[in-house]
Order: structure tokens, then sequence, then C-alpha cells
């Protein structure tokens, strides 16, 4: 794996982020009218609604870190790309509140699926995902 690799999967995933926050942003400000963007930081920050994508947060922060790490062979973006592998399955019987809503997501938004599959383009170049996925 090269740090290319891992460069090419934080760009994905952060188009991935991008692409659901303006799903999600969109049906917000349907709803509660329109939103500055620092309002709409906030409900981001702090909104219950917006609580399903933290995994997907904490996951772009933890492949920074590995990237960061990787410089000094201490960390490897490895186990974040196979955490991002499960999450972005598409399983549709899954419990956990990401894994649901982004199914639902997904099938509404062809900018999504254009996303997704960025990621796991990423994510195949990096070895973490096998050719049938």
């Amino acid at each position: 794996m090269t740090t290319d690799h891992c460069h090419q999967l934080r760009t994905s995933l952060l188009d991935l982020h991008r692409a659901l926050v303006e799903l999600e942003r969109g049906d917000y400000q349907k709803a509660h009218g329109p939103q500055s963007a620092g309002e709409f930081l906030q409900v981001m920050a702090f909104g219950e609604e917006m609580k399903w994508l933290e995994p997907l947060s904490r996951l772009i922060t933890m492949l920074d870190e590995a990237i960061e790490g990787a410089a000094d062979a201490t960390q490897t973006p490895l186990p974040v790309a196979q955490r991002l592998r499960g999450l972005l399955s598409l399983d549709r019987d899954s419990a956990d509140p990401f894994m649901k809503r982004y199914a639902e997501r997904f099938d509404q938004s062809p900018e999504l699926v254009n996303a997704h599959a960025g990621t796991i383009a990423a994510l195949k170049a990096m070895g973490t995902v096998s050719p049938q996925a």
C-alpha cells in the first residue's frame, strides 16, 4: 500500500462524506428552512438527527492520523480501510444506524452512488476489497 493509495482513499472518503452532508442539509432545510453554513455546522455537530454520520466522521479522522503516523511507521491505514469496507457494505438488513441510513441514502442519490464507487475503487487499490465487492 502506497502513500498515494492512502491519499486517494482520503480524497474519495471526503467526497463521500460531502455527498452525505449535502443530502442531509437538503432534507434539514426542507423541514426547518434555510440555514447558514454556521447554523448547519451546529446542527451537524450537535443535532441528534446527524449522529448517524459519526462513524464515518471518526474514520476520516482516524485515516488522517494513520496517514500522518505511517510516515513514522507507527501506524497503518489498513485497519481504518477495513472498517470502512464494512461500513459501506450496503447491508440493508443491518441494525447499525449508519449502515441503515447509508443504504437508504444510497438508493436516493446518484451523486452518492458515484462517490461510493470512487471510495470502493480506492479501497480495492489498497487491497482491502475483493474484486467481487
